[in-house]
């Protein structure tokens, strides 16, 4: 028998153990916890727009029960004949989807951050969507960035923390046990209220003697938390599902680790956000791995299937090669989720994921110019990120040997 938590509300788990409990909890501070998207159906969302709205052009094509059959009513969530508000920051109603003319223009189509490091497309229509969350689209802006991570689960190895900054998936994080997992950094569109402990900032300036913005500490996060030296220190102490986070005392070393965390930022975000000075937004720096013999772009020579040879460090996505690339980069992990062998399985010609809808079946009709820059810079940011790692485990090893901030150091945190 071991002791628990007396608050009933509190998680009926054995009370941790050890200098890791005595850290603040992520989610201290950052309060605000947000499910991501829940779709409902996969067909409004995928790797492509044109393929997007060709289902769109396939579903107002259909009438009645047709129409219904394609849509796939969700039995707790959307129906073809219901009407929707539009997502914040619109405010029309929408007539429902059966209702529709045939030429009906498509709904909007935006960034969809489907699975950590996977940029898709999603409709952004709440007709479509089962569960869209208006909250965490009334927060999207142009400095809006989304932690997300596992809470209700015990983490696995890789990174215990990603970053977007599109509209997540409920499972961004690894595709399964995802709920009230995404940590906007704002809980304002215009960047105007951080979703940060209040007097967090101000003790932290404080004992820095220095000015720590949102972002400053956002970045801070992520340098401790996005690399897998976290993960294999703490599994034990992670099984608690409890992540708590070591915030140094040292200025000179809290500035190292944000620095560290900034360009983590800046590469998981495809060069969206914390753009360093001298760059362009959006812009991805170029690695060492390079299109060494071009995927057909014919629709005969769609891939079916891809490969990877370590020895050569040559991944073959059909007929196509690309290399060098490392057995790290190629097997990078996040709890479970290989993220370069996802990120394939979604963009070969069968897809990946349930079917429960005949316009499921309508995919892509051959490997693009946007799949190879897309790849490529997938495997681009996941080089990069696996060079830091060494400097990263470094800098948490001199963190956690330093002092650091006791949870009960930090301003009380408000009730939910």
């Amino acid at each position: 028998w071991e002791p628990c938590p007396e608050a009933w509300q509190a998680p009926f788990r054995p009370a941790g153990k050890g200098v890791y409990f005595d850290w603040p909890l992520l989610t201290d501070l950052m309060p605000w916890q947000h499910s991501g998207v829940k779709a409902g159906r996969t067909w409004v969302m995928g790797p492509d727009d044109e393929a997007l709205k060709a289902c769109w052009r396939a579903l107002l094509q259909a009438q009645g029960e047709a129409r219904r059959e394609l849509f796939k009513d969700s039995p707790t969530g959307r129906k073809v004949d219901e009407a929707a508000s539009e997502l914040p920051p619109g405010t029309r109603r929408l007539e429902p989807i059966a209702e529709l003319r045939k030429g009906a223009p498509a709904p909007p189509i935006m960034r969809y951050a489907y699975r950590s490091f996977d940029r898709q497309y999603v409709f952004a229509d709440a007709r479509l969507i089962d569960r869209p969350g208006p909250g965490i689209w009334r927060a999207h802006g142009d400095r809006q960035v989304y932690l997300t991570t596992l809470l209700n689960h015990p983490l696995g190895g890789g990174p215990a923390a990603t970053a977007c900054a599109w509209i997540p998936d409920r499972h961004h994080f690894r595709g399964s046990y995802g709920a009230k997992e995404v940590l906007p950094l704002y809980r304002a569109a215009d960047g105007s209220e951080a979703n940060i402990l209040p007097g967090l900032l101000t003790l932290l300036g404080r004992t820095l003697d220095r000015e720590v913005t949102p972002e400053d500490l956002l970045a801070y996060v992520y340098g401790i938390l996005a690399q897998p030296a976290f993960t294999d220190r703490f599994a034990k102490e992670l099984e608690t599902r409890e992540l708590r986070v070591p915030i140094t005392k040292d200025a000179e070393l809290f500035d190292q680790v944000r620095q560290a965390g900034a360009r983590l930022l800046w590469l998981h975000t495809y060069g969206e956000r914390f753009v360093p000075r001298g760059k362009r937004r959006g812009e991805v720096p170029p690695g060492r791995a390079r299109c060494t013999r071009a995927v057909p772009e014919d629709p005969s020579g769609y891939p079916e299937s891809f490969s990877y040879d370590a020895d050569a460090r040559v991944l073959h996505v059909g007929d196509g090669t690309f290399a060098p690339v490392d057995p790290e980069v190629y097997g990078f992990e996040v709890s479970g989720l290989k993220v370069v062998q996802s990120w394939l399985k979604y963009r070969m010609k069968r897809g990946a994921g349930r079917r429960s809808s005949p316009l499921d079946e309508i995919r892509p009709q051959r490997w693009t110019g946007q799949f190879t820059t897309e790849l490529l810079e997938l495997l681009w940011v996941l080089e990069a990120t696996v060079a830091g790692y060494r400097e990263q485990a470094a800098l948490l090893e001199a963190v956690v040997d330093g002092e650091c901030f006791g949870a009960g150091e930090l301003p009380d945190v408000p009730e939910a």
